[in-house]
């Protein structure tokens, strides 16, 4: 039996990524697909849903350094677009209807917490010779 004394490199982003990088790598992936929760319990028929684990996809698969400030631009688009939206707002507004309230809360601080943690991953991530930086 024979084993390799230097396994082949990480092709991923997070299996390349050590530490708090990597700690911040899964902590916005794991904030954008509690958005997408949070979107979805409404029954709402927009695009969410769909984006928010697309993304969070690219930020675990694609190794670039600055892939999770694409997370903080998408954020930034759907809170503008949600704080825009008269329904959205009336959902953030109106305790109510538990469900709404929640998940239109939840939702927000799922950007916020996404859009944090993929600036501090890029700020802890370490150029690495031969990386695309």
């Amino acid at each position: 039996m024979t084993t390799r004394a230097n396994p082949p490199p990480a092709r991923t982003a997070i299996g390349r990524a050590t530490g708090r990088h990597r700690t911040f790598l899964i902590a916005t992936c794991a904030a954008l697909v509690l958005a997408a929760i949070a979107d979805e319990a409404t029954g709402y028929d927009g695009p969410g849903p769909f984006v928010y684990p697309a993304f969070a996809a690219l930020v675990a698969l694609l190794p670039w350094r600055f892939t999770p400030l694409l997370v903080v631009l998408m954020s930034a688009l759907f809170v503008f677009g949600g704080l825009a939206s008269p329904e959205f707002v009336h959902r953030l507004t109106t305790p109510g209807q538990v469900l709404d309230f929640a998940s239109a809360w939840l939702q927000l601080l799922g950007f916020a917490a996404a859009a944090g943690f993929a600036v501090a991953a890029v700020v802890v991530s370490r150029r690495t010779p031969g990386s695309r930086s």
